[in-house]
């Protein structure tokens, strides 16, 4: 019986195997990708370092330019994030401007991080708008993140315009022979003409080209065509071409010449006649001052903002400030007055005041060599004691000031507070109150004229306080307003010592209605922390072995603005004063 069964079952294999096509070759391969298994443990505790970089670094994307948003996701928990889902919600949509956030996670272990690099691409017909890109960090059993908002402006493709600006005729030198040598185009003489050109758009004309031609065969035009490559926003550029109209030419007043201007992208391009005429110079060659639009831009640049303190924004390699080694520089007649408010009893908190007064102290002794510091801190600034230091009928700093001999130094940190009419700015004791600004603050003024009234050889005074009315803030810590001054305009009429005394120099850490920041990862001001920075050496920007007030004034403004723009919109650090007086040697 068994061996009847495999008979019929070989024979049954043997005509199934018979019947089928033989494929030779080899088929292709799929990628079939499987999702592991996830179980449920100890939960994670994520979080995530957000940074924004485009390919020309200004904080816009503009058409045909890419940027990258990245992510570290670090887990800090006890059990493995597992099944993790970044995604991204654009409030507009553009079909031009992409983000490929198809990004996934399968596993974090703990104290482990992971990078996540989404690219972002804007199109040639993208729009100009500001997108809130909404980003979701999902894990597989429900321990997701808080979303975090990277608001970003799109900018449209700004155009080159090319336009004609003038022509000269030369007829007399080489490559011409005139009939009259006047500077004028008459029939049967062979002339130059000068041709300029210019781009007053808003964007580089790229790999332009002329051509100058005419629709009458009674002008003769050589060298008509060639390249002018690129022309920038604004640039002036001009060409020459060789024109004889015979003695046939039956037209006068305007000769049928003409000049087109084409470019890569057929983008403001230019096509005219020329105002060419027989026996008549030309109109006189006119340019435009012209100015980038996309400046306008810069106070919208992109800007990370969440709610969760899981969340930082990488503003790059953070230095170590309060470690710092003593310079060259001695001052034996030297004087610093350190005031830092941290926490008013009427007003917000102005984050890490008290960490900029006591930061300052070490680096007015050890790299501005000045031996006898005085700092005052929160409670110490109370009552009216700005007119008790820098009074100078009256005041204690009157009393250790050598006429022209001593050098002084005042650092503040805190509130400036405005009037209500924005024409005054006020410095604010501890236990000031709003209501009492202009009896217990200090006017900016008159700190000013006090500082200079003293007689001191020089002053430097550094100031980590805005005056816009609004609080200084950071990423991790957000204050209210400080007088419902938001949005008033503020144009404080300061009087400007600098101005007549070329040893009056003044630091102030943003323009007038602008926030000073708060710097978390120093837990200093943001202008303090580069003030630290420079005199560590940074600031040596000739590598000379000496810093001026110029060179830590233009170290500190294009760090502040570059960092302020990634945590908080901008912060323009200011400078009035004698920029090539010798802050410190190395």
């Amino acid at each position: 019986m068994k061996k009847i069964i495999y008979l019929t079952l070989f024979v049954f294999l043997s005509g199934f195997l018979y019947g089928q096509k033989v494929i030779e070759g080899r088929s292709t391969a799929k990628k079939i990708q499987i999702e592991p298994t996830y179980e449920k443990g100890f939960p994670p505790n994520l979080f995530v370092d957000l940074s924004f970089t485009d390919d020309n670094g200004n904080g816009i994307i503009e058409a045909e330019e890419s940027a990258k948003l990245n992510l570290t996701i670090t887990n800090k928990g006890k059990g493995k994030a597992q099944g993790l889902d970044v995604m991204i919600e654009d409030n507009i949509y553009d079909k031009s401007f992409t983000i490929d956030d198809k990004k996934k996670i399968y596993f974090i272990k703990p104290n482990e991080s992971v990078d996540i690099t989404i690219p972002i691409k804007a199109g040639f017909n993208v729009r100009t708008a500001e997108h809130k890109l909404k980003i979701n960090v999902k894990e597989h059993f429900g321990y997701d993140m808080d979303p975090a908002i990277l608001i970003l402006n799109t900018l449209e493709y700004q155009k080159p315009k090319l336009v004609f600006s003038g022509l000269e005729i030369v007829d007399q030198g080489q490559n011409a022979s005139a009939i009259i040598p006047d500077g004028k185009l008459q029939a049967g003489e062979m002339a130059q003409m000068k041709i300029v050109v210019q781009n007053i758009g808003q964007n580089i004309s790229y790999n332009t080209k002329y051509s100058v031609y005419s629709t009458d065969n009674n002008i003769f035009i050589e060298n008509g065509k060639g390249e002018l490559g690129n022309l920038a926003i604004g640039e002036v550029k001009e060409f020459w071409v060789n024109i004889s109209p015979n003695k046939r030419i039956t037209l006068k007043d305007k000769l049928p010449v003409y000049l087109s201007l084409t470019n890569e992208k057929n983008v403001g391009e230019l096509s005219e006649s020329l105002p060419v005429a027989l026996d008549q110079k030309p109109p006189q060659t006119k340019t435009l001052a012209v100015k980038a639009d996309i400046d306008k831009l810069q106070k919208q640049v992109a800007r990370f903002e969440y709610q969760s303190n899981k969340f930082t924004a990488n503003i790059g390699t953070i230095k170590n400030i309060q470690s710092v080694s003593p310079s060259k520089t001695v001052r034996n007649n030297a004087l610093a007055v350190i005031i830092g408010v941290e926490n008013y009893s009427d007003l917000p908190p102005a984050p890490y005041a008290e960490n900029d007064a006591e930061i300052m102290k070490k680096y007015f002794k050890t790299r501005l060599g000045v031996d006898k510091v005085v700092i005052f801190k929160d409670k110490e600034v109370s009552g009216f004691i700005f007119d008790d230091i820098f009074n100078p009928e009256y005041g204690e700093l009157q009393k250790s000031i050598l006429k022209g001999e001593t050098d002084l130094f005042v650092f503040y940190s805190g509130h400036g507070v405005p009037s209500k009419d924005g024409k005054n700015i006020y410095l604010f004791p501890a236990d000031g109150k709003i209501e009492r600004l202009e009896s217990q603050g200090y006017d900016l003024n008159k700190f000013y004229q006090s500082l200079n009234e003293l007689g001191a050889r020089s002053v430097t005074v550094i100031l980590d306080a805005c005056f816009s009315g609004s609080s200084r803030t950071s990423e991790k810590i957000s204050t209210e307003n400080i007088v419902a001054t938001k949005g008033l305009r503020i144009e404080p009429k300061l009087v400007s010592p600098w101005k007549t005394n070329p040893n009056f120099n003044v630091f102030n850490s943003s323009a007038a209605n602008e926030t000073s920041l708060g710097f978390d990862p120093s837990q200093t001001g943001l202008f303090t922390y580069y003030i630290c920075v420079g005199l560590q050496g940074d600031a040596d920007l000739n590598h000379d072995k000496k810093i001026t007030n110029g060179e830590l004034f233009d170290f500190v403004q294009s760090k502040v603005v570059e960092t302020s723009k990634k945590i908080f919109g901008v912060q323009t650090p200011q400078f009035n004063g004698n920029r090539d007086m010798i802050l410190i040697e190395l």
